[in-house]
Parts: C-alpha cells; sequence; structure tokens
C-alpha cells in the first residue's frame, strides 16, 4: 500500500513539475553570494533540485540501512547462540 501512494506521489510531483516548466519558461538568474548563473531555464532548476533531493535523501537513507544491517548480523549471531546453548540443554538428561 506504501508503494502505491508513494508512485501516486511522485506522478504528481511529475505532472506538476512539467506543467510549471511548459507554463513558464522565462529564464532565471540563480545567485549563490558566491557564484551567479544568468538566463537558466526553469526546467533545468526544477532538475537540479530534484537530484539535489535524491542524493541528500540517499546520503541520509544509507546511514539507516548499514545500521540496520549491523543490527541484524549481531542478533543473527545471539540466535545462533542461543539455539545451540538450547541444543545443548536438550542433550544433557534430565535428574531427578
Amino acid at each position: 500500500m506504501f508503494r502505491l501512494i508513494a508512485l501516486f506521489l511522485t506522478v504528481i510531483i511529475c505532472v506538476i513539475s512539467v506543467a510549471a516548466v511548459h507554463y513558464n519558461q522565462i529564464p532565471y538568474l540563480v545567485n549563490f553570494y558566491i557564484i551567479q548563473f544568468a538566463d537558466i531555464p526553469l526546467g533545468i532548476l526544477i532538475f537540479i533540485a530534484m537530484i539535489f533531493g535524491i542524493l541528500v535523501s540517499v546520503f541520509f537513507l544509507l546511514g539507516l540501512v548499514l545500521n540496520s544491517r549491523k543490527r541484524y548480523r549481531v542478533l543473527k549471531k545471539e540466535h545462533e547462540l542461543i539455539n545451540k546453548e538450547v541444543q545443548n540443554l536438550r542433550r544433557i538428561p534430565i535428574q531427578e
């Protein structure tokens, strides 16, 4: 269900971006206080902003993925150790 909602939002954002580029074909001035770009079309600005957003998202999500993999390895080792211990306890006969 989450993937369907994400796909729907992605399509909506793409349609809005295409409409904005089509109706606003005026060149824009971009000033970063260090460097200045003149006469950049809106389509290029939107494309660069989307790429920058994707890169920032990947940077932060990569940390979460690596942390989850590390936690998975630790839990897997603990699970194997507990399974060995349980097997050893099952082999010991019950003393009355």
